[in-house]
């Protein structure tokens, strides 16, 4: 059964060697967001992309989404440093976020797929959340090639989501593939839309 990233580990995520492979700015170029958007940032963790998307999004809205009280908490405190007052916190099940049908412009998931035990169930979750017309955008490790098998970092490659089964999982759940690229040589994103 996958586990969640350790909250004692948050600063792991925080990282600034993380621009190196996924950078915030590079990410948003990629991504069809607009200054007015509302936001779900699902599985945001202690908000190493949350905080640049509601910078972005000066005029809407972030929802940083976490199964992980403890994450939500340095969210905030992140979110009050930088003077953003268009950030909040919201606690979820892992497939059931306490959110209204419909409420989202547009969804952002790094590195949560691989962590969640019924991915398909939180993607149709996510098509719940988006409005006609809303995009996601999802961050993933591409799966391990070479001899031995074995991630350089990251997770296992036993939870690693192929992007195809992905791909396939998200038309199941109602959403349609905009684009599917490699980041760098650990990460793919796939960017949907409803």
């Amino acid at each position: 059964m996958p586990t969640k990233f350790p909250v004692k580990r948050a600063e792991d995520l925080l990282n600034p060697k993380l621009n190196e492979t996924i950078d915030p700015q590079s990410i948003i170029s990629l991504i069809p967001i607009r200054p007015y958007d509302v936001l779900g940032d699902i599985g945001s963790g202690p908000g190493y992309l949350s905080i640049p998307l509601a910078k972005y999004a000066y005029g809407g809205k972030l929802y940083a989404i976490d199964v992980q009280e403890g994450m939500l908490d340095i969210v905030k405190e992140r979110a009050k440093a930088s003077r953003l007052s268009n950030v909040e916190t919201v606690v979820s099940k892992e497939n059931a976020i306490p959110l209204d049908d419909g409420i989202l412009d547009g969804v952002m998931m790094s590195g949560v797929l691989n962590e969640a035990t019924k991915p398909a169930a939180l993607l149709k979750e996510v098509h719940r959340l988006l409005r006609k017309g809303g995009w996601a955008a999802i961050i993933e490790w591409l799966p391990v090639e070479g001899k031995d098998g074995k991630p350089e970092y990251g997770p296992p490659a036993a939870r690693r989501v192929k992007g195809e089964d992905f791909i396939e999982m998200a038309i199941e759940a109602g959403l349609r593939r905009v684009t599917h690229r490699s980041l760098d040589s650990h990460h793919y994103l796939v960017v949907l839309s409803k």
